[in-house]
């Protein structure tokens, strides 16, 4: 037998064990896929639309997961001043229901979420607001490559009465991911956690 001939042999072999394997899907589309998706659902408009929607229904945790960290920063420096005023242990006691221990171990997150769970029971008239407006977003202003303000329509049916307005949230590039920086609603909260009537005389 010849060289040319094994060469040939071997090379039929090799062609017809490969014929009789199934084929593996190739994993790249597949993770470019998932990437696009994740990309399409970090686009500001979809950022501030979930934030939004998790607002109006009082999920906390999903409110926080679109904020922006200096945002979350924000929230804990007003719980600080909370706890560390001369209020602070009715504060750790009704509010946060924990030691200051506690307290002080939480992350700005954990500290904003708390703080909204234990402000929704202070303050039922903001919050029932929150719900009775729906929020649709309605377009984006770009600044520079990393801030984004989207315009959005909030709309209230405060017993019967439609109130509308057409405000702007200003969401900020972090890590790759658009976050929430500011905006009206974040700034009623923020007043209404710097106003709960705790420990107040």
């Amino acid at each position: 037998m010849t060289c040319n001939r094994v060469v040939s042999l071997a090379l039929a072999t090799s062609l017809a064990l490969a014929a009789s394997l199934p084929l593996a899907p190739l994993p790249w589309p597949a993770a470019a896929q998932t990437i696009a998706a994740a990309t399409a659902q970090n686009t500001p408009e979809e950022t501030a639309q979930r934030f939004f929607d998790a607002l109006s229904r009082l999920r906390w945790e999903r409110v926080s997961a679109e904020l922006h960290t200096a945002a979350l920063d924000e929230f804990h420096l007003i719980s600080r001043q909370l706890v560390e005023s001369l209020r602070g242990d009715s504060i750790l006691i009704q509010l946060y229901d924990a030691s200051h221990e506690e307290w002080a171990g939480w992350s700005s997150r954990e500290v904003f979420e708390r703080s909204m769970a234990g402000l929704t029971q202070y303050a039922r008239g903001l919050m029932e607001s929150q719900v009775m407006t729906d929020f649709r977003v309605l377009g984006t202003v770009p600044e520079g490559d990393t801030i984004r303000h989207v315009v959005y329509r909030e709309t209230t049916d405060h017993m019967g009465t439609i109130i509308e307005a057409a405000p702007t949230t200003t969401l900020v590039m972090e890590d790759g991911v658009w976050r929430v920086r500011e905006n009206a609603e974040l700034a009623v909260l923020r007043v209404a956690l710097r106003g709960i009537p705790i420990g107040r005389r």
